[in-house]
């Protein structure tokens, strides 16, 4: 299994130019490993999914920051797996936008603008809202609790500074709620959605200064979906992503939307 460490190192701090230190990956044993999700049901997943969650993870805290390089075969070393699996992890996020390049001339991490954050808040809103009001409708009782826990955290958490552990935790959450959809290709287009939201917002919030007056109504969210409230749900998300362009605009500042 590929062990994934050192959440909250800041980009670039002992790292590789590929945004890892040697030890923050150890090599897989098989080729499917067993994962066990926050509801304790085991799902199993492939050495390519794995391989994918664990460069998204290097994606939303910053260690591969935008314009990074990335070949497959630097990256086949670093997890100690054959190339095949990496480039096919690789070519499934570069599909999802998260890469650029390709083939024989490596991969590098995508740069987003300003015009490409609107776009992906405007595609957030377009499936995540009416998504959620489905999975509010049918939502299983089990999921309540870890969903319950996780958003407090979140609720609580430091938006500004090293926000490398916000984001895994707010990937959690929304990862973990996007698998209750039913529709696998619906819950990669929302979580690839997600990480870009923190590709671009991420360099802005550890550089800001002062707190980031972040959404916290998570815990709001997932009470409406315990209560199988879908309307509810649906206007917690909306009003969520409402807050997410005005919230990006203080960080980025006036005219320096270009620069993420």
């Amino acid at each position: 299994m590929i062990e994934r460490i050192g959440w909250g190192m800041p980009a670039g701090a002992g790292a590789s130019a590929a945004g890892w230190k040697e030890t923050d990956v150890q090599p897989a044993e098989s080729n499917v490993f067993t994962g066990i999700s926050f509801a304790g049901a085991v799902r199993r997943i492939s050495l390519r999914e794995e391989i994918a969650e664990a460069l998204s993870d290097d994606l939303v805290t910053g260690r591969l920051p935008a314009g990074a390089s990335l070949t497959v075969n630097d990256a086949a070393r670093r997890f100690g797996v054959s190339a095949t699996p990496v480039r096919e992890a690789l070519i499934h996020l570069a599909a999802h936008g998260l890469f650029t390049g390709g083939h024989h001339r490596g991969f590098q991490v995508a740069r987003y603008t300003w015009a490409d954050f609107t776009e992906i808040v405007e595609a957030r809103k377009l499936i995540g809202v009416p998504l959620v009001g489905r999975i509010a409708r049918t939502f299983p009782e089990e999921a309540g609790p870890g969903l319950l826990r996780l958003a407090d955290r979140l609720d609580n958490a430091r938006w500004h500074g090293d926000p490398a552990e916000t984001a895994a935790l707010d990937r959690q959450f929304n990862g973990d709620i996007g698998r209750l959809c039913g529709n696998g290709r619906l819950e990669g287009m929302l979580r690839a959605l997600r990480v870009q939201t923190w590709m671009y917002l991420g360099p802005y919030m550890r550089a800001a200064i002062a707190p980031a007056d972040a959404w916290r109504r998570h815990r709001d969210l997932v009470e409406r979906m315990v209560a199988r409230d879908a309307e509810g749900a649906q206007a917690v998300m909306r009003d969520n992503l409402a807050e997410l362009r005005p919230f990006a605009r203080r960080l980025v500042g006036e005219g320096e939307g270009d620069l993420g």
